[in-house]
């Protein structure tokens, strides 16, 4: 028998990071189109959404669009600009005084991480 090789990608996880910072910023692969409260429309993908939202996991599982569009009711475009930030890099920054309205967001969208 033959010996087995485990090869690893030593610098996966920054690269990763990398990868979907830029698709936050790159549209050409989005599939999803959300709609803010004050008309605002953003670009994203629906794998990204359904794996940090049990929400948007549930909405998007057996919609067949291509591009399905979502209108977010009572999430302003600030707070989905800054919920979708925190999706695509893991981080938001934002003042004490967009916190309450921010964790708001995110608890009627089931963002994992900010929930309770």
């Amino acid at each position: 028998m033959s010996d087995k090789f485990a090869l690893k990608w030593s610098d996966y996880q920054s690269n990763w990071n990398r990868s979907l910072s830029g698709l936050r910023k790159d549209t050409d692969f989005s599939d999803v189109t959300l709609i803010s409260d004050d008309k605002v429309k953003f670009s994203a993908h629906k794998v990204l959404l359904s794996s940090c939202s049990n929400l948007f996991k549930f909405i998007l599982k057996e919609n067949n669009n291509a591009n399905p569009f979502l209108y977010l009711s009572g999430v302003s475009s600030v707070n989905l600009e800054y919920l979708l930030d925190y999706i695509y890099r893991g981080e938001v920054n934002l003042f004490q005084e967009q916190l309450d309205s921010f964790l708001d967001s995110a608890q009627k969208l089931e963002i994992e991480g900010l929930l309770g």
